[in-house]
């Protein structure tokens, strides 16, 4: 019971300081989960950031929970707490993105459930229960394609067991979420669809950037992300070494190296390196600290007794306050706009409250609008629908075979609604233009705003502290001063 009280206050305190982030305005990745669960599920959670926020905090203390079941299982019960507690730290960490409802966060927490149901099991299980993981590792899949981690994982965990009936199930259960999605994108007429995105589409996506580029962009991340949490890192090094070089730990080795291995390479798919693919490998990492930490207990234990155990605490200590006190200013200091500046640079996620609230004021529910740009929470502010199918502009600038068309698609889109109001965005993080790219829409949409629309909406970007907004009669024919900006149009005919 003592170590669940551990548990409980790291989920606690890991809760309050997501909590106090509850309103920090959403990045694009987070805006695109938020439309399109909109447009599903009419916003469970509250159709705000704190909503969104508050289902993340749900799920990463779930999954810090598992976190914990999963050390106890293979080390102990302090053992586990203190993986729990590592675990809890890395995953708030904005160098990882980690105070963000990325997708990651939400893939971790059914293939944690899936990797406690597979050790309950053993090779001499039941069928139930394998079908149950693997179905759990499915979903997993579903939600983010890198977490086939988990499926590996198994695989080999169960190839090693040789447990060749238990294989069989848990590929089968992983296969059930995938066909049911399939099924229901036939059922709706749309599989056609799901195939380009997901297989055609992602097959050229990630022919696009060699192994050799991908590698070297990677000591970049990872200077963005190492100084803040290396301390936790030492000591998940430590437990590698020990995992595989002691003995004792043979029988925890089985699971944790191909839970390890498999981690680490579901960040390296595609050779595209992003801070939070990098959530997938914490429950490993936080693991192998877990292990050192116990090793450390254990050596000075018949030495020092109690004094032992107290050292091996205080080192678990020194790691996770390295994450909080590394992050300091924004887990402690700074309000939600600062906060999204501090994270994100020079990203327009601040402004995007502002464009999507002035939207959703002068818009009715069944008009259309189009962000032209990829910033998709626009059109969650404004809980409008888009114009388009392409809620972000990157697929169409990336040096891929399909670029040209998928412009020509959006230019029908927008030809063909022709939306009320149209929001463009000069922020080059939100384009990323390929040198190789076509063209042809940005000449069309200049050609169409001079002949369709007329300026209402400027939001001039001077510096991180400083955003000059202006609206209706004061933004017309006011140019803006800064390389960022957004400027919001009207259709003439909709005035």
């Amino acid at each position: 019971m003592k170590a669940w009280g551990g548990v409980t206050l790291v989920i606690i305190a890991a809760g309050l300081i997501r909590l106090r982030l509850l309103d920090v305005p959403l990045d694009r990745d987070e805006g695109e989960y938020a439309y399109i669960a909109r447009l599903l599920l009419a916003g469970a959670f509250g159709e705000t950031p704190a909503g969104i926020r508050l289902g993340l905090t749900l799920v990463t203390s779930a999954s810090t929970v598992c976190v914990f079941l999963l050390g106890r299982r293979l080390l102990g019960q302090w053992s586990g707490v203190a993986a729990a507690a590592t675990f809890a730290a890395l995953t708030l960490s904005p160098a990882l993105l980690g105070t963000a409802a990325n997708a990651e966060h939400f893939a971790v927490l059914p293939g944690l459930i899936g990797l406690l149901l597979l050790l309950r099991a053993a090779p001499s299980g039941s069928r139930g229960v394998w079908l149950a993981a693997g179905v759990l590792f499915g979903i997993a899949l579903v939600i983010k394609q890198h977490a086939v981690s988990f499926v590996l994982c198994a695989v080999i965990y169960l190839a090693l067991a040789h447990a060749r009936r238990a294989l069989v199930w848990v590929l089968a259960g992983a296969l059930v979420p995938v066909a049911a999605v399939s099924l229901w994108f036939a059922a709706a007429g749309a599989f056609r669809e799901l195939w380009f995105w997901t297989v055609t589409y992602a097959s050229a996506y990630a022919s696009i950037r060699s192994p050799a580029d991908g590698l070297n962009v990677l000591p970049e991340i990872l200077g963005m992300i190492v100084p803040f949490c290396f301390v936790a890192l030492i000591l998940a090094g430590v437990g590698a070494v020990l995992t595989v070089g002691d003995r004792d730990l043979r029988p925890v080795a089985r699971f944790l190296v191909p839970f390890t291995l498999t981690s680490l390479l579901s960040t390296v798919i595609g050779f595209y390196f992003r801070p939070q693919y990098f959530l997938l490998l914490t429950p490993a990492l936080a693991l192998l600290a877990a292990v050192a930490v116990r090793a450390l207990s254990e050596r000075l234990r018949p030495r020092l007794g109690v004094a032992g155990a107290a050292i091996a605490a205080a080192v678990l200590l020194v790691a996770v306050s390295h994450i909080l006190w590394a992050h300091r200013a924004v887990f402690f200091e700074l309000g939600p706009d600062a906060v999204a500046r501090a994270i994100y640079g020079g990203n327009p996620f601040p402004e995007s409250v502002a464009v999507g609230r002035y939207l959703k004021e002068r818009t009715g529910a069944d008009d259309r609008i189009v962000v032209i740009g990829s910033e998709p929470e626009v059109y969650f502010y404004a809980r409008r629908r888009a114009g388009t199918r392409y809620i972000y502009m990157y697929p169409l600038f990336e040096n891929q075979p399909y670029a040209a068309s998928m412009q020509d698609e959006l230019i029908r889109d927008v030809e063909t609604v022709a939306p009320r109001f149209v929001v463009y965005v000069n922020v080059p993080t939100s384009w990323l233009v390929s040198p190789a790219a076509p063209r042809r829409m940005l000449e069309w949409f200049e050609g169409y705003r001079q002949a369709h629309l007329e300026q209402v909406g400027l939001v001039d970007m001077l510096t991180p502290q400083l955003t000059l907004v202006y609206w209706d009669g004061d933004a017309r024919g006011k140019t803006p001063r800064s390389n960022l900006w957004l400027a919001v149009y009207r259709r003439r005919d909709a005035s």
